[in-house]
């Protein structure tokens, strides 16, 4: 019972900010003094944004840069090979496809957040268009972003779409 306490203690104080205490978690102070300084202890010990626990258990700088998310999927054990360049004729910069999970994943670095957001801006929220141009996909599609990167997947395992949301956040386009 104290383990399934502190394991929602836990849950609810990474959903506060550093070192304060959530309001919803406060009945839980009252049930077990160790409980409560148990929580506490964890609460201050929590990494910053740019040391997040990654996967297995590593830590690994911020993904900001194509070579930072390849570090990223190495730390977390994940076997990354690198499959040349790749052209998206409706984006501005040529990519990168590396494969995660036997699967291909195209990886576009742009100089700045700036230019990037501004390529992201062009496509549609179910990706399926980008500007003017409709495409049609041999798979669905799915964009992601972070940073200078623009990361595009065609297709549909789990595995590789749960991979690509821990390293980068929820897609911002695409099906």
């Amino acid at each position: 019972m104290v383990k399934k306490r502190l394991l929602l203690w836990l849950r609810l104080c990474r959903a506060g900010p550093l070192g304060v205490i959530p309001v919803k978690a406060l009945p839980l102070l009252f049930c077990s003094p160790l409980l409560a300084a148990l929580a506490v202890a964890n609460c201050a010990a929590q990494p910053s944004d740019s040391t997040q626990p990654q996967p297995g258990g590593s830590r690994a700088r911020a993904v900001n840069d194509y070579a930072s998310l390849v570090d990223y999927f190495r730390a977390a054990g994940i076997k990354v090979q690198a499959e040349g360049e790749v052209e998206q004729p409706f984006l501005s910069v040529k990519g990168r496809a590396i494969k995660i999970h036997d699967e291909d994943v195209q990886v576009f670095q742009y100089s700045s957040a700036g230019a990037m957001e501004a390529q992201a801006a062009r496509i549609s929220r179910d990706g399926m268009a980008v500007g003017t141009s409709k495409i049609h996909w041999l798979g669905p599609p799915h964009f992601f972003k972070k940073e200078k990167l623009l990361v595009l997947y065609i297709g549909d395992e789990a595995k590789t779409l749960k991979t690509l949301e821990t390293a980068l956040g929820r897609q911002f386009a695409g099906q």
